[in-house]
């Protein structure tokens, strides 16, 4: 009898490659992420055990839990904050990273050049270097106008100081997010680049401006990678080295040894950015399929 030869269709060895090249990353995660993140979860419910040698954990139930919602004074107004933080950052960070990726795509001298200043800030101003900047102050020193010398005296006290300390936050705002946007632009810059120039060149001869080619191609053309940076950037500004909750998540666990409690002021925090980035795609795959759908019509 003649053996049946396994024929693989296209779309299962394009399965197939992309398992390959996952298996390091799945065989790692499992080998070093698996273990710590089980202890950690049971760990959770309940706390160390300090009376046996070894590192035991003595099962407490919800008890961390409901210390962390209902008798620990700063952990909800550290998440508030994270939130508020990552709501006003990251529609500015993908706003700005996508103007900035059109400007670059229309660069046609020393594009190298400019990509890469693009990307400095991010590279600079990152992990460590970026919390010692943050506790001297450069983010809100480098476009303040309390010791610029763009405006008077006279008129900086005419304005007040309140004034001038709400512009300032903002200006070092825009600062950081300038700083948050470099892996945006790149992304930004190939998906742009993608696009067929023939579109572009329809739409100029229908009649077609700028304007009316960035919302009618662009921006729908973009929409994939904008779920990307979208889900990229809240992870990113939840898990920022200068995120207030996250220090005092490892205060206790570091300099207090509250291990119990410090793992389960963690897995709410990741529970919690678990569920907003799952409604956050489960919107933008929305818009994705309307507008694709609306394109196809």
């Amino acid at each position: 009898m003649k053996q049946k030869r396994l024929r693989l269709t296209a779309r299962r060895r394009e399965g197939l490659i992309g398992l390959f090249f996952l298996a390091p990353f799945l065989i790692g995660t499992l080998l070093c992420f698996a273990f710590p993140t089980i202890s950690s979860f049971l760990l959770s419910f309940g706390a160390t055990d300090t009376q046996t040698a070894g590192f035991h954990i003595q099962m407490t139930g919800f008890e961390n839990y409901s210390r962390a919602f209902f008798k620990d004074t700063n952990f909800v107004p550290y998440l508030l904050d994270s939130i508020q933080d990552m709501l006003i950052k990251t529609p500015l960070i993908l706003v700005f990273s996508l103007l900035i990726a059109i400007l670059l795509s229309k660069v046609r001298h020393f594009k190298g050049f400019f990509r890469v200043v693009a990307l400095l800030p991010f590279l600079l101003g990152n992990g460590q270097v970026l919390r010692q900047m943050m506790r001297e102050g450069i983010d809100t020193q480098i476009l303040s106008l309390t010791g610029s010398n763009l405006i008077p005296q006279d008129m900086l006290a005419y304005i007040g100081q309140d004034f001038l300390g709400m512009v300032d936050s903002l200006f070092g705002i825009i600062v950081t997010v300038l700083w948050s946007c470099g892996v945006q632009i790149l992304l930004f810059l190939a998906a742009i680049q993608s696009i067929s120039p023939a579109l572009y060149e329809s739409a100029h001869i229908d009649g077609a401006n700028e304007y009316e080619a960035f919302w009618k191609i662009t921006l729908p053309m973009v929409l994939p990678v904008l779920l990307l940076n979208t889900v990229y950037t809240i992870i990113n500004s939840f898990t920022d080295s200068t995120n207030p909750l996250l220090d005092y998540i490892k205060t206790w666990a570091i300099t207090k040894a509250d291990h119990g409690f410090a793992a389960a002021m963690g897995w709410i925090y990741f529970l919690f950015i678990l569920v907003f980035i799952g409604l956050v795609v489960l919107v933008i795959e929305r818009c994705i399929k309307r507008t694709q759908g609306g394109m196809g019509k």
